[in-house]
């Protein structure tokens, strides 16, 4: 009986593919779609990709978890927090991955629609963010909901963002799928082509600090819509930076969204302050946490 992995029949079964492939009557996206070297690049790409999945979904999990710790906290029932996220995530999810096809390919999109449902997944966390927020305010608004209500919630989940985004970009930082322009610096990262920045990393070191520092700030209590607006400036900021390390050309209107939609936050939680300061007499902020709650490393 033959050996089937002796050398000699594995050349002869890969001569054989590459008669086959490159015969007559083969079209070329056929051969490129069956070629092996084509098969093992796209089997290489996959592997690199289980660790951003993995990563996407403890971030899920993890920022499930404190947002749902918080509310309970903060006395929103956590049955009624849980329907909230999980319309804002479905929502979030669809935005990211429609935003990513329209903006990457919209002429080809407009000339044939049904190219919307043949694309290869991919997601834009600008249009994350944006639809996810809207529904945030949509869901509020339908189940009449207070300003200072809308706020608590909005609020809730701008605080446990920075740590599910850390745990997510953890994942892309070791698939290195966000390549930066060229670069000799020291966070440089040595690609096949040369040391370029790689964004992902840079943005995971970033959102380390940044949840260093939502924890810190939060062993005080702070107002409704407080890290709602921080987190909005402050990464926004950030992201208005980080597209001129772009390959691509710069595109600075998802950072600069981010930086309004965080002012307005701050403009609200101000409205809401003086309204009640009109109302009491005083400057009226959230109620001490008790000490025991402040074992949630995480929320």
């Amino acid at each position: 009986m033959a050996d089937l992995d002796s050398p000699a029949l594995q050349s002869v079964g890969f001569s054989l593919m590459e008669d086959t492939l490159h015969g007559p009557g083969i079209s070329t996206p056929l051969r490129s779609q069956y070629d092996p070297q084509h098969l093992l690049n796209s089997s290489a790409r996959i592997i690199r990709r289980q660790p951003a999945c993995a990563a996407a979904a403890l971030a899920v999990l993890v920022g499930g978890r404190v947002i749902l710790l918080r509310a309970h906290r903060q006395g929103i029932p956590v049955e009624q927090m849980f329907r909230f996220c999980f319309w804002v995530y479905v929502c979030a999810m669809l935005g990211a991955f429609f935003s990513k096809i329209l903006w990457d390919d919209f002429p080809a999109i407009l000339a044939d629609p049904s190219l919307i449902f043949k694309q290869s997944l991919g997601v834009r966390s600008v249009g994350g963010i944006s639809c996810g927020f809207l529904a945030a305010v949509a869901w509020c608004r339908y189940h009449k909901l207070s300003a200072l209500e809308t706020m608590r919630r909005l609020d809730i989940i701008a605080y446990a963002m920075p740590i599910g985004w850390m745990i997510g970009r953890l994942g892309c930082t070791l698939a290195h799928d966000h390549r930066g322009l060229a670069s000799t610096s020291w966070i440089a990262v040595n690609f096949p082509e040369g040391p370029r920045y790689d964004l992902g990393l840079i943005e995971f070191l970033f959102l380390i600090v940044m949840v260093t520092v939502f924890r810190l700030l939060d062993r005080r209590p702070r107002p409704a819509g407080f890290f709602f607006g921080l987190f909005g400036v402050v990464y926004g900021g950030f992201r208005i930076w980080l597209d001129t390390l772009h390959i691509q050309p710069n595109r600075f209107y998802g950072g600069i969204a981010g930086v309004l939609v965080g002012l307005v936050g701050w403009a609200v939680m101000l409205w809401l302050q003086r309204r009640r300061k009109n109302h009491t007499g005083k400057w009226a902020g959230p109620k001490r946490r008790p000490q025991a709650d402040r074992r949630h490393i995480l929320a």
